[in-house]
């Protein structure tokens, strides 16, 4: 695996750098004939999945010795490795049949590797629905490929672009891909098997599925909606960024709302593929309008944020198997002073949430910061609404960075620093030398990205000139890349002349006129993110109950029960209306099963008589 993983890498990067590309046929008598090409596009992702997955690999030989017995443990492997491939197979897709083969299979293979972490009623529960879930995606994506057939065109990439199309067949096309890749990359309403199937699996498996699973979904839409379709109408990209708006701040409000670091994160996750539509959002308006300049500044920085979620999600996953590994737990209340106890991947971490909140000389900050460049441009499409929008997208994302910057301020606070919460957390260990390499490889990929990112802005600029088809430079990318590495200079200067002037000083905490501190006298995940899901309380419309006993006596109970149980709206108001509706029509459509062989040759009969009259009538 590791062999593969080295061959793929330099494979996408040398043709990231100097374009072009190559295909290549496999097959053989088990396997049907893969049609494979590497583009520039394709190596961009290729090279994604290899730098996440490389260092996964590592974690997860510590993982799997400590979680699973010797017959999981094969299984798991070639399990990982067959996931891993099949993502590499989605990306590097010639043919339509190809591209689909590959993508049920990375859901089949995630899935077993799933299942492999138990089992109980609730896993399957939610396993089902990732399943479900992922059906429905491929079978829009299924439909949106299919519709070029009605332009002539073979299903061959490469033929399919040139494909005589109607402009209702080519935004039926676009909606379908906005459909089936936006529900494989969790935006919203199509998110909900999201933080459900990502906190179920092993750490090393969660760490793929979120930062380069989700990924796949970004690599099919730019494929269709930019490659394929080409230039399209205006409100192919304002329904974009109306979806990846309310996605990124449902995702990271909902994150606040978390304990779990796992669900946290996987509401996270949603956060920063709705920052990345935008971005795409943006350049497909930008692209309609003529501008194309700043539709290629909005591609890079949607295809840079696509690599800084990649290592930065990589590593908190992969941060959040340590500390389940070490103190135990997963609930943020259940940790505490991780800090002192584990230093090493304290230190990841929050390079990672520091990251992901966009903190300046980290590598979300680079892409971020591209993005609001790009969207505060919107004036240059003339006056009007148009001009108005796109910097209006500029204060989401805005509000979405600062919300983000308080979730990781919760959770990395709340973890590693204060005071353990329960014993467990007091006697946490550090983790192995794999463990740790691996934390250090994803934690320094987003200290070079953010420092040093013209080794990956020159290559994305180039690339999002091609697929956007812009003739002048892509705006700002020079400035930022030469900028940020004497701005890491200077920051690296001053924070040791800081602390080679500090000294050391030591004194006892106030605690508030009582004899001692304890570790219930800090802030939990709960306090610190009340203020905000105050302000926001109309979103998460939470059912609290208060019951007391006896209930005849409300004024002096012996005991008092509070409950607080939030679901989401759009699981109250759309799936679980939906659901109802489907359940009572298989109760009323099964009454046909009556048992009677008279009665289904009569059915037969009928639908065979439709059939005919339905033939007859075309004729």
């Amino acid at each position: 695996m590791t062999a593969g993983l080295a061959l793929a890498g330099a494979a996408g990067a040398v043709a990231l750098v100097r374009g072009g590309g190559a295909s290549a046929a496999l097959g053989s008598a088990f396997l049907p004939q893969l049609a494979l090409a590497l583009t520039r596009l394709s190596a961009f992702f290729l090279l994604l999945i290899v730098l996440v997955s490389a260092p996964v690999a590592l974690h997860a030989v510590s993982y799997v010795r400590h979680h699973f017995r010797p017959g999981r443990v094969r299984a798991f492997w070639a399990l990982l490795a067959l996931f891993v491939l099949s993502m590499m197979i989605v990306v590097t897709a010639a043919d339509v049949f190809t591209f689909l083969f590959g993508w049920e299979l990375m859901t089949l293979f995630s899935a077993g590797l799933i299942a492999l972490e138990g089992d109980s009623p609730e896993r399957r529960h939610n396993l089902l629905l990732y399943v479900m879930m992922m059906h429905i995606s491929a079978g829009a994506v299924a439909g949106a490929f299919f519709l070029f057939a009605s332009g002539g065109a073979s299903l061959r990439f490469t033929a399919m672009g040139a494909a005589a199309l109607t402009p209702a067949i080519r935004s039926a096309i676009f909606v379908l891909a906005l459909a089936g890749f936006g529900a494989k990359a969790g935006l919203v309403p199509l998110h909900l098997w999201l933080p459900r199937a990502h906190p179920l699996a092993p750490s090393p498996v969660s760490a793929l599925m979120s930062g380069v699973m989700l990924k796949t979904a970004v690599y099919g839409f730019i494929l269709v909606c930019f490659v394929l379709l080409g230039r399209g109408p205006a409100w192919w990209g304002y329904v974009t960024l109306g979806l990846a708006a309310a996605t990124a701040l449902l995702g990271v409000l909902f994150a606040l709302s978390e304990r779990d670091i796992k669900r946290m994160l996987a509401y996270s996750s949603i956060e920063n593929l709705g920052i990345i539509f935008l971005g795409l959002g943006a350049a497909m308006v930008y692209r309609s309008g003529g501008a194309m300049a700043w539709a290629a500044l909005a591609l890079t920085a949607a295809l840079l944020h696509t690599l800084n979620h990649a290592l930065g999600k990589g590593l908190l996953f992969l941060g959040a198997g340590t500390v389940a590994q070490s103190a135990g737990s997963l609930d943020l209340d259940q940790l505490g002073g991780l800090q002192r106890r584990m230093p090493a991947a304290g230190w990841a971490f929050l390079i990672g949430c520091g990251g992901l909140a966009g903190v300046p000389l980290l590598n979300g900050f680079v892409s971020e910061w591209l993005l609001l460049r790009s969207l505060l441009a919107g004036p240059a499409l003339g006056n009007g609404w148009r001009a108005f929008a796109l910097p209006m997208m500029s204060g989401v994302l805005g509000l979405v960075a600062g919300l983000a910057a308080a979730c990781f301020v919760m959770v990395y606070g709340v973890a590693f620093l204060g005071r353990p919460r329960t014993p467990a957390a007091a006697q946490a260990q550090a983790p192995d030398r794999t463990t740790s390499l691996a934390l250090t490889l994803l934690a320094a990929g987003c200290l070079i990205t953010g420092i040093f990112p013209g080794w990956i802005l020159f290559p994305l600029a180039n690339l999002s000139a091609q697929v956007v088809g812009a003739a002048t430079p892509v705006p700002a990318i020079g400035a930022i890349a030469s900028l940020l590495p004497w701005l890491g200079l200077g920051a690296a200067v001053m924070a040791g002349l800081l602390a080679w002037r500090s000294r050391r000083r030591q004194a006892s905490t106030w605690a508030c006129g009582l004899p001692a501190l304890g570790p219930r006298m800090q802030y939990s995940a709960a306090s610190f993110s009340k203020p905000l899901r105050s302000t926001f309380a109309f979103v998460y419309q939470p059912n609290r109950q208060i019951q007391s006993w006896p209930a005849d006596e409300p004024y002096f109970p012996t005991a008092v029960a509070y409950s607080s149980v939030r679901t989401t709206s759009f699981e109250r108001k759309l799936y679980r209306p939906l659901a109802d509706l489907v359940l009572t029509f298989a109760r009323r459509l099964r009454r046909l099963h009556s048992g009677d062989i008279q009665a289904y040759l009569l059915y037969m009969f009928l639908a065979l008589m439709a059939l005919l009259l339905t033939v007859r009538g075309r004729a």
